[in-house]
């Protein structure tokens, strides 16, 4: 008899045991997956800041199994890389198809989500995308919403205007935009041509592919310029025929030390790169609405149709403090305490 009773509480707790772990299977696979694709590398410090905004939205969302992944395109520029990148990425996704994917700057897209435009299950939601909608079919796409990044120029018009107003320096100001060959710089570039920047004159702007076309043009700024303005450059190649890239540190150190006019970015990590000031697109603007986005379709089942393009509507002060004073740029206080807020002040 007493046998009998152990073999029945041994069968019990054996059938608790294998209730509790399908259970805990079936818990776990019906969580929604949320697929976090960066074009880039997580030591970009661009990466970095947008994953803060994504982590700051999803860690009070726990019940999501989120999955992370980096194309790594900004070290390996080259397109047969881009290409081979995107084809891995492509079958990963395939084979273990998520929710949603949160796919951040232009290669994501470029190599990797428009090949999963109108999915049957796969949604999309794109973060840092410096192109037009349309360059990727997402204008068409019935599964596809996100946040469209934008250079912060109104910002950048008001923040020289108060420096030449502070610093007696004569009316309109002359501008003039140099950056690397990227697809994300050819797309800013081309938002920076058409945008409204009167009063201020904007020269033909200088994209260019080495680091002697860099040097000249920075160089070639002096007496026909008042300000340069950047917003990425770490495609410039140490020589013509070589596939090296000059380091965005080495880059800036240089141009700050060589350079006959100021130079203004428009991504805060210019002064992380040892520039001097920076008017930045938020980067945690993009991974928070980009995550809410997801959210919206992975928790709360809404079609990303139903959820319209956002576009940029914040900025960020980036600066480098030794720089200002060399430079004399007298700015207004609350300049530095913006950058000091989000610790983007750099002695």
């Amino acid at each position: 008899m007493k046998s009998t009773v152990i073999r029945l509480q041994g069968l019990l707790i054996g059938v608790f045991l294998v209730g509790s772990i399908s259970l805990f299977t079936w818990f776990n696979i019906s969580k929604p997956r949320i697929f976090i694709l960066h074009s880039y590398d997580k030591s970009y410090s661009w990466v970095r800041d947008v994953n803060m905004g994504i982590t700051r939205v999803l860690d009070s969302h726990r019940d999501n199994i989120v999955r992370w992944y980096y194309l790594d395109t900004k070290r390996h520029p080259w397109l047969n890389y881009k290409i081979n990148a995107g084809k891995s990425m492509q079958r990963m996704l395939m084979s273990s198809p998520p929710d949603v994917i949160i796919a951040v700057d232009d290669d994501a897209q470029q190599f990797v989500t428009r090949n999963f435009i109108n999915h049957p299950t796969i949604k999309i939601v794109f973060a840092g995308v410096n192109n037009e909608p349309e360059a990727y079919g997402f204008d068409k796409a019935g599964n596809v919403t996100g946040i469209l990044e934008r250079l912060p120029l109104e910002a950048l018009k008001e923040t020289l205007q108060i420096i030449a107003q502070r610093n007696n320096i004569s009316l309109p100001l002359t501008i003039q935009f140099i950056g690397d060959r990227s697809e994300t710089v050819i797309g800013d570039e081309k938002f920076f041509r058409t945008y409204d920047m009167k009063p201020t004159r904007v020269l033909e702007s200088r994209l260019v592919n080495t680091l002697d076309e860099w040097q000249q043009a920075v160089l070639n700024a002096a007496g026909k310029v008042d300000f340069l303005i950047t917003s990425n450059y770490r495609k410039v190649r140490r020589t013509a025929d070589g596939t090296d890239l000059v380091p965005a540190s080495e880059l800036i150190a240089w141009t700050e030390s060589h350079s006959p006019v100021p130079v203004i970015g428009t991504n805060a990590f210019f002064a992380e790169d040892g520039g001097m000031l920076a008017i930045g697109t938020s980067p945690f603007e993009q991974g928070e609405v980009a995550a809410r986005l997801a959210l919206e379709i992975a928790e709360y089942h809404k079609q990303p149709q139903q959820l319209p393009f956002h576009s940029t509507t914040q900025f960020v002060v980036s600066m480098r403090g030794a720089l200002i004073r060399s430079r004399h740029i007298d700015l207004p206080q609350i300049y530095e305490a913006a950058a000091r807020a989000i610790h983007k002040y750099y002695e």
